[in-house]
């Protein structure tokens, strides 16, 4: 089942000659595509392997596979006439992708916490956590595959190396040992039973899903690097983006935007749109990812020419900025002819002053508290799922004031950030643990051990099993809804 699920119909159900099965029995369904296998890594690294073009193909090795490419390639051949040494597992002769992948190359990090890490950074969990002998490797699987077509001038690999490389950068902030510079859609390892650490194949993401996220952490990145480069800014010089305006949202989200004569249609769109991304100090690189998909939802979207045509022109730096009349006039062309300037643009008066490094000042903001608390919730339940102290210690053992700890107590729990039971008397004191760290602990556990797990955690800290569930994502809820029957309350 895992390898179909990976495979999605890439290649065929059944081998075209020699095949076990009956084709009157089953039909051979799938797409002509081909994969690699190779039975050691020795072997991989000298390219001796083997093509399979079928499911079959691949069942009938599995038992010696150890690494093999998941996503799928227009044909596979051999370079020689002893058919030892594979060709065709290049970039420009993939078919179809069917997963992300990241490569750890240290164990420092456990399955619980890589888990977690990709809840915490992106937001998605993996569907698939193999282990090596010296790592691991995380398979993202889409929900349908991105298919490569000459139509599209190929670029949905160009966008998939963008998410790729997101996914990567993303998760290193806080994941040692990730691989930065692998092959993005090249040989990993072949899942089998020894080396599955974790599987959810209900944890599945669309393309379009990956490319809006990768979209937001590009946009993020960008927005944070800008804010930290500048200490003060004052009034007389342009203290805005243009991005950040709301006309910049409302246009981007127009469908509808055709040409014609007469009216400012989509290429003014696009222009107005791509100069605002120049104003703002975005890169080329940026603007294209992001105002590709703003011209792919178009009911008549520009062609790949013309499109980059008008993105080199907002970037000649002719231009400075994406100007206010021809931002009113397409915006009541296509949005409503009723707004005005005020409903559109930002007027923005005073001066801002950005907060002094922790170092140089007397006292912690709230949330850098909070940092630190977590941060030592994750020190201290490596072998306990909580920590168990009086409020007093707690608040010595991070050096913050016992007030101030009873609020940062009280808005965690509010947010659902730690949960807590506090037992009053002379050996009373606090029980407290992270959210998010026993909800990494429970989603690598199998069936019987996730009941166990919710029934500890519904003891300790009073809590239903549904409320756990619900603090899932709710398309990531059917992990543990296997497990509700034992909620009693």
């Amino acid at each position: 089942m895992t390898i179909s699920l990976i495979l999605q119909k890439g290649i065929k159900k059944h081998k075209y000659k020699n095949s076990k099965v009956s084709l009157m029995k089953e039909p051979n369904s799938g797409r002509n595509g081909a994969i690699f296998g190779f039975y050691n890594k020795p072997a991989m690294n000298a390219g001796r392997g083997f093509v399979m073009t079928s499911e079959e193909a691949v069942l009938e090795n599995e038992s010696r596979l150890t690494h093999w490419t998941p996503n799928v390639y227009r044909y596979g051949t051999y370079t020689d006439a002893s058919r030892l040494i594979v060709k065709g597992h290049q970039e420009q002769n993939l078919s179809q992708i069917n997963t992300f992948i990241v490569d750890i190359d240290t164990k420092e990090t456990p399955v619980g916490e890589l888990v977690l890490a990709c809840l915490d950074l992106i937001g998605y969990l993996p569907t698939l956590i193999l282990e090596s002998t010296n790592g691991y490797q995380i398979y993202f699987v889409l929900e349908t595959p991105a298919y490569v077509t000459k139509h599209s001038q190929f670029k949905v690999i160009a966008v998939a190396k963008k998410i790729s490389k997101m996914l990567r950068e993303t998760l290193s902030k806080h994941v040692p040992g990730i691989d930065l510079g692998c092959n993005h859609f090249g040989i990993a390892r072949f899942p089998n039973q020894k080396n599955i650490v974790y599987y959810a194949p209900e944890h599945r993401k669309s393309f379009k899903n990956w490319m809006a996220w990768s979209m937001k952490m590009a946009s993020d990145q960008e927005l944070e690097a800008k804010k930290a480069s500048k200490l003060v800014i004052y009034p007389d010089k342009k203290t805005y983006r243009q991005v950040d305006e709301p006309w910049f949202e409302l246009l981007l989200k127009k469908s509808n935007i055709v040409g014609g004569k007469g009216k400012l249609g989509r290429n003014n769109a696009l222009f107005t749109l791509a100069l605002a991304y120049y104003s703002s100090e975005y890169s080329y690189e940026t603007c294209y990812f992001n105002l590709l998909q703003f011209n792919e939802q178009l009911q008549e979207p520009l062609k790949t020419d013309e499109f980059t045509k008008v993105l080199k022109s907002a970037y000649s730096g002719r231009y400075q900025a994406a100007h206010r009349d021809f931002i009113l006039e397409l915006c009541k062309e296509w949005v409503s002819p009723s707004l005005q300037e005020k409903d559109l643009f930002i007027s923005r008066k005073g001066w801002w002053k950005f907060k002094k490094p922790r170092e140089q000042r007397k006292y912690s903001h709230l949330e850098e508290w909070e940092a630190d608390f977590m941060r030592y919730l994750l020190q201290e339940t490596h072998t306990e799922m909580y920590v168990r102290a009086s409020k007093k210690d707690l608040a010595e053992k991070i050096g913050m004031p016992l007030r101030s700890f009873d609020r940062l107590l009280k808005k965690l729990t509010h947010e659902n950030k730690i949960v807590l039971r506090v037992k009053k008397g002379r050996n009373g004191g606090l029980t407290v643990a992270s959210v998010h760290q026993l909800l990494g602990a429970l989603l690598v556990k199998n069936k019987e051990e996730k009941e166990q797990y919710l029934e500890q955690l519904k003891r300790l800290f009073n809590r239903a099993i549904s409320w756990w569930e619900n603090l899932l994502p709710a398309d990531d809820r059917p992990l543990i809804q296997t497990t509700l029957q034992l909620d009693t309350g």
